[in-house]
């Protein structure tokens, strides 16, 4: 606890320690731009920070305005991405400033002069809009999903300043489909045993909610009308299955007990009394014992496979994982012969229990299942990072 608090208070220093200078001094001017406005707002006539404000603004806008000067005269349609981030980040940088004015520095008003970038941003909206636009279009075309996510980037830029632009809504649509990666999974059993019909269905229904995401879907059943780039195969290649068996452990339990009472003799063997003259009693204790027969019922069953991770479109095998697990029945019951003060508690209310039925080879395959189930999800969720 203390060692947090230690580090708390580090970083608390650390923190303290960052000023508008060291912004200024690394280049980091909007930053030394907020950090000297937050310190003004305070004490409007701090001269430091009033300095740094200026060297800041002044600094910042030359940069963006040059920057912008040379992107509109590159002329590359590209551009206008960027050249709309700048004029807004002049316009934000100009409006926090607008919040502490007016300043004075030595006696003379600093000149921070307002410049109405409305029309520009507007301007560069629209030219950013349209290349969006036509490069996204441009890029659906080609098919692959990867530059499919990227048509959608361009489409959602747009939204964020055109709520309603062209066929851009539909565009977004057909950008969200073309872009999914699609996982089919597909069950094989190369066993000897018939399944039930429900098997697979059963074994495929995962929690793909932590599997799925914008752009990667899984599907647990195949269409064969739809196309997958990735098909993951669970092998089934063997389940195998113990014999029933019935062991038999013998133990003699022994415990000493309280049995009664009786008179305590001193070293001669003379009753001990009290004062009042009558005999003292003290606990009798004696040892018992009881053998106690164990009857175990025990069944395992083991279900070996594995797990290949198959790319559709270079028909390459990408990975094959092992996948194993074993389940284990067992059943005890308890006889008991002699005292049965001499066993522990909790083996009493066990005493007189029946053997149950053994499950049958259906009903061990399905209990190994589940367990299969689960070490096959978490191997879905280990190698996700072979689906792009």
């Amino acid at each position: 606890m203390k060692k947090i608090t230690y580090f708390v208070i580090i970083l608390l220093l650390i923190t303290a320690c960052v000023t508008t200078k060291k912004y200024y001094v690394n280049g980091k001017y909007d930053k030394a731009i907020a950090h000297a406005v937050k310190k003004i707002k305070a004490n409007p006539n701090n001269k430091k920070e009033i300095i740094y404000l200026e060297k800041s603004f002044n600094i910042a806008n030359q940069y963006d305005l040059e920057r912008i000067n040379f992107l509109r005269a590159e002329g590359r349609p590209e551009n206008w991405g960027e050249i709309l981030d700048l004029y807004i980040n002049l316009q934000n940088r100009q409006s926090l400033i607008q919040s502490i004015l007016p300043l004075k520095l030595d006696g003379r008003n600093l000149n921070f002069p307002y410049v109405n970038y409305d029309e520009d941003i507007i301007y560069a909206k629209k030219k950013a809009a349209e290349y969006w636009y036509a490069k996204g279009k441009q890029l659906l075309v080609s098919g692959d999903r990867f530059q499919a996510r990227q048509a959608y980037e361009y489409f959602m830029n747009i939204k964020n300043y055109f709520p309603s632009y062209q066929d851009v809504d539909q565009l977004i649509t057909q950008a969200s489909h073309q872009g999914v990666t699609r996982v089919g999974l597909v069950f094989e059993n190369n066993t000897i045993y018939n399944l039930p019909s429900n098997y697979v269905n059963e074994l495929f229904n995962l929690d793909f909610q932590r599997l799925n995401n914008k752009w990667i879907q899984y599907y647990p059943q195949i269409n064969q009308n739809e196309k997958y780039h990735y098909i993951i195969k669970l092998n089934l290649k063997a389940i195998l299955l113990s014999p029933a068996e019935v062991s038999h452990n013998e133990t003699i339990k022994t415990k000493k007990i309280q049995d009664g009472t009786e008179v305590l003799l001193d070293s001669n063997n003379d009753v001990v009394k009290d004062s009042l003259g009558n005999p003292v009693r003290v606990p009798r204790i004696v040892e018992v014992s009881c053998k106690l027969i164990e009857t175990i019922q025990s069944r395992s069953a083991r279900l070996t496979g594995d797990v290949t991770y198959f790319e559709v479109e270079t028909q390459n095998v990408i990975t094959t994982k092992p996948l194993t697990t074993d389940y284990f029945f067992k059943y005890i019951t308890y006889t008991a012969n002699g005292d049965l003060r001499a066993l522990d508690k909790d083996i009493l209310p066990k005493l007189g229990e029946v053997l149950v039925p053994f499950p049958n080879d259906i009903e061990m395959i399905i209990g190994a299942t589940d367990l299969f189930k689960n070490a096959f999800f978490n191997l879905l969720l280990e190698n996700r990072w072979n689906i792009k």
